[in-house]
């Protein structure tokens, strides 16, 4: 892929776009007003509040880092691009910059009577964007083969099995943060730790 390519515009693109939208995901992050002659306990104490802000932060930007490993390492993989391919990566940036919605939500509600809401929406939000990278993975193939010698289509076929596996999984969370909340975001927090482990697995090479 040389410098000025089509690929090489497409990656240095998205890449922006995922710059951005890990950046914005700090904005969520108040920080806390306490009065002149407060004790030092009370900021402590309302830093402490925080806790939702920083879990739903740190959250989404592993899920950002992972989705930017994987788009990156998939990238390197193509040996040109198509107009498909564009706009299946333009569907993918879409979500990538709608994550800081669902973060907020999470990180204003979790701690409230809304929980459930919150977490079914943010689960709701991965089921969408595994969708996307399944639109992304099927446009690497139709119309045109846009891989390398060495992305075979078993290998394409196993990502989109760990996509589709993926969306399933995100489904049944959402269903189950209905009820139970909590589990549902322990959930969340479990597949993203999975994800990580995956993504720097043996296929997982930048």
């Amino acid at each position: 892929m040389t410098d000025g390519s089509p690929l090489t515009r497409l990656e240095a693109f998205s890449d922006a776009i995922f710059a951005i939208a890990a950046t914005l995901l700090v904005l969520e992050i108040r920080v806390p007003q306490v009065v002149p002659n407060a004790p030092v306990s009370e900021l402590w104490s309302r830093l402490a509040d925080l806790w939702p802000s920083y879990l739903a932060f740190v959250l989404s930007f592993g899920t950002i880092l992972v989705m930017w490993v994987n788009h990156h390492n998939s990238i390197r993989m193509l040996c040109r691009t198509s107009k498909p391919f564009l706009y299946a990566n333009g569907l993918l940036l879409l979500l990538v910059t709608f994550i800081p919605f669902p973060t907020a939500l999470l990180a204003r509600y979790i701690d409230t009577p809304f929980r459930a809401v919150a977490t079914v929406c943010y689960a709701g939000y991965a089921v969408i964007t595994n969708g996307a990278f399944l639109v992304w993975g099927a446009a690497m193939e139709a119309p045109v083969y846009l891989g390398r010698p060495e992305l075979t289509r078993d290998h394409i076929a196993r990502l989109n099995r760990q996509t589709i596996a993926g969306m399933a999984v995100y489904l049944g969370t959402a269903v189950i943060s209905w009820w139970l909340p909590v589990v549902g975001l322990g959930l969340l927090v479990a597949l993203w730790i999975f994800w990580v482990m995956l993504s720097i697995g043996p296929a997982g090479g930048a």
